[in-house]
């Protein structure tokens, strides 16, 4: 473009004369244009077009930039030099050139000047298309880039978004578990407080036991002094009556101013023993013998004496019941068992056991009569306690009766065993061997049966009813069993040892029999709370001899305990089957054994439960779909919306903790896969929780169950899926 503008301005075009400049101008005209334009003006007068049209053309004038500056008028011509200027952006793009007028007429401009201005606006346009073409291009390039690098910004924008809302859950999450470490102490020193507490009332209690014991045995002493006085009182003699002097047997001769009785004249051939005359004997009076020396016998004593003298033997006598009485009040109270024992009956108006017993007899052995069989075991057993001696004998025959299938005397050792654990008296650890083992082959007789018409085993041996009644015996109470066991469990809590040993002579077996859907709900009611009183510091359920049974049977009390929340129950063949009510309650016992389990309220400290639920492979899967369904039902607004709720509140409270304390050990992807249906349910789930507007149908969702509903979501979602889901449900409680 530079060597262009050189030449067009160069010294050599400057150094011609103007008439020759001028010359050439026309001659190249001429040479280029002229016949287009002879052509152009031919078209024009032989064409019908309007005559304004072509006055027009007739009136063009040759583009600005032809002008050479010279005048319009042909005859005057001044010569002066060229002058050339170029002129940018002027009417359309185009260049001018001025220069010194030149005289020319507007016909030669109209015939030179058309085609030319027509040919080099095309070559302008086409070359303005190409410089648009590529300023297009360099737009759309530079378009692209801007993209990307808007793109860029927004992806490090999101990013620094993400990290931010990371960095503030973490810090949340800090903050929240300082609150919970915090709320962990309390809670444990409220526990420490209230276990010392419960110490101070058992304490207090067991002195307040004793002091109504000794008040019995002092009032029990009472009494036997009282019949011993009046067994006394019945047999004494009855009340001396003062000695008189004995009327004269005669009138004696003398009258000599003596009375005649203060003469004795004794013969001397009279024996004394015939002469001597003995003091008036009395009632119940020891006599006295007469003096050998005195020829005269002697008067009796006054009235005062005589008493002084049966001073002596009430004195003793009282010393000898002093020294008697710890023993008199002992045999006492075991003669008061015996006839409290021998006179127990069924019902009021019934026999008495001996009575009943006296006419059962076993089939093995049909001669003698059970209550035969009682008396002589109790005459060849020696305890020292008569409690413990009867028990351990009603246990042997209760165990016979068992082994020989015969049931009928059953309900009867049942009665008896709740009598006697009923007293205060009772000696609950020493009857732990005698009962433990018999009650819990007494809830085997019907459990058993029940147990091969569980849906598991009905699915297996492809039984498709219900536990028939002729495989039943119902005159043994299987939930009056569990009832006694129950009791003495809860009697032995505070009893130190005795409690390990009732649960070291309970079967895991039992147990696990006893945890299915096919035994009745009363049963299963009692079975759950007697389960928890064998919560340990460092273990539960049975006692087994070593440490792997001991943690397999726990696992194992761990996975039905979890599938029972979603199990069916199905009633005995011929029973009607349970209500929603019964079996959202039973689910409520399940879920708190969990509870107790997980949280150990002996030493909250121990998480060997807790453990045992992290690790499980299906336990925390089972929880989440479980509480999806009682969340579910809440929707149709059901009568037992109290116990829904509670079992959803209930099982987030047991997720979370088990979640804090051992989220490491869980790999929740892997466990919702183990179970169907559990990892969408679980999503679901945790969405409907977090966002809960409590509305009536969502009425008794605890905010706390919100909260950790909301937590847990924030884990398991990344922060876009969590600020749609915030989007999604703007009305939620939390917000």
């Amino acid at each position: 473009m530079e060597d262009i503008d050189d030449d067009y301005f160069s010294d050599d075009l400057d150094a011609l004369p103007p008439g020759t400049l001028y010359e050439l101008e026309q001659h190249a005209y001429q040479a280029t244009q002229g016949q287009a334009a002879q052509q152009l003006q031919g078209r024009a007068l032989d064409t019908s077009e309007p005559v304004h049209s072509r006055q027009n053309a007739a009136s063009l004038k040759p583009p600005p930039r032809l002008h050479t500056g010279l005048t319009n008028d042909y005859d005057t011509l001044e010569v002066g030099e060229l002058e050339a200027e170029v002129h940018d952006n002027v009417d359309g793009q185009q260049a001018f050139v001025q220069a010194p007028s030149l005289a020319v007429s507007n016909d030669v401009w109209t015939a030179h000047g058309g085609d030319g201005a027509m040919d080099i606006d095309q070559d302008y346009g086409q070359a303005q298309s190409y410089e648009i073409k590529a300023r297009m291009q360099q737009l759309e390039q530079e378009k692209e880039q801007m993209r990307r690098e808007l793109a860029e910004a927004r992806a490090q924008a999101e990013t620094k978004a993400g990290e931010i809302a990371i960095i503030r859950s973490k810090q949340s999450r800090m903050a929240e578990e300082y609150d919970r470490q915090l709320a962990a102490l309390r809670k444990a020193m409220a526990d420490q407080e209230n276990t010392h507490k419960e110490a101070v009332d058992a304490a207090m209690s067991e002195g307040k036991m004793l002091a109504t014991e000794n008040l019995f045995l002092q009032h029990d002493l009472a009494e036997e002094v009282h019949q011993l006085r009046s067994y006394k009182t019945k047999h004494r003699a009855p009340e001396k009556v003062a000695p008189v002097t004995p009327k004269k047997s005669r009138i004696l001769p003398f009258r000599d101013g003596f009375d005649d009785e203060e003469i004795a004249v004794v013969s001397p051939s009279k024996s004394a023993a015939r002469s001597k005359r003995g003091t008036p004997t009395v009632p119940g009076k020891r006599k006295r013998q007469a003096s050998v020396d005195s020829p005269a016998p002697l008067q009796l004593s006054p009235a005062g004496e005589v008493n002084m003298m049966d001073a002596p033997t009430d004195t003793s006598g009282t010393v000898f019941d002093d020294q008697s009485r710890p023993r008199d009040t002992k045999n006492s109270t075991q003669n008061h068992l015996i006839k409290r024992i021998f006179s127990h009956r069924m019902l009021p108006d019934q026999e008495t056991d001996i009575e009943a017993f006296a006419k059962i007899y076993f089939p093995s052995e049909p001669h003698k009569p059970v209550s035969g069989l009682i008396m002589d075991e109790l005459a060849r057993v020696d305890m020292g306690d008569f409690l413990l001696e009867y028990m351990y004998t009603i246990g042997q025959l209760w165990r016979r009766a068992l082994t020989e299938r015969f049931y009928g005397p059953v309900p009867r050792f049942m009665s008896i065993t709740r009598f006697v654990l009923m007293m205060d008296v009772a000696p609950l650890p020493g009857l732990v061997s005698a009962l433990v083992g018999v009650l819990q082959d007494s809830v085997e007789v019907n459990a058993v049966p029940r147990f091969k018409y569980s849906p598991a085993a009905r699915e297996k041996a492809r039984i498709p009813r219900a536990t028939p009644q002729s495989d039943l015996h119902l005159e043994v109470d299987s939930t009056e069993a569990l009832r006694l066991l129950y009791y003495m469990s809860s009697r032995l809590l505070h009893v130190k040892g005795a409690l390990d040993d009732l649960w070291a002579n309970i079967r895991y077996t039992f147990i696990l029999v006893m945890l299915h859907g096919s035994q009745p709900l009363k049963d299963i009611m009692v079975i759950l709370p007697f389960l928890s009183t064998s919560i340990r510091a460092a273990s539960f359920g049975p006692i087994l001899p070593s440490e792997q049974d001991q943690a397999d049977v726990q696992k194992w009390i761990i996975d039905r305990l979890s599938f029972m929340l979603s199990e069916p129950v199905t009633p005995d063949e011929g029973c009607d089957p349970y209500t929603v009510h019964e079996v959202c309650a039973m689910r409520l016992e399940v879920l708190l054994l969990l509870e107790s389990l997980a949280f150990n309220p002996p030493a909250p400290s121990k998480d060997h439960a807790s453990v045992i639920l992290a690790t499980h492979p299906t336990a925390l899967p089972r929880l989440f779909r479980s509480m999806h369904d009682e969340l579910d039902a809440l929707y149709s607004s059901p009568p037992e919306q109290e116990f829904r709720v509670a079992m959803v509140n209930g099982l987030m409270r047991l997720i979370f903790g088990v979640m804090r304390r051992h989220g490491p050990l869980i790999n929740m992807q892997e466990k919702l896969a183990s179970v169907s249906g559990s990892k969408q349910k679980h999503l679901v789930v945790l969405t409907r929780l977090a966002f809960c507007d409590g509305s009536v149908l969502e009425a008794g969702i605890d905010d706390e169950t919100v909260d950790m509903a909301h937590e847990l979501l924030e884990e398991w979602t990344n922060p876009q899926e969590a600020e749609s889901l915030a989007e999604a449900f703007p009305s939620s409680r939390r917000d």
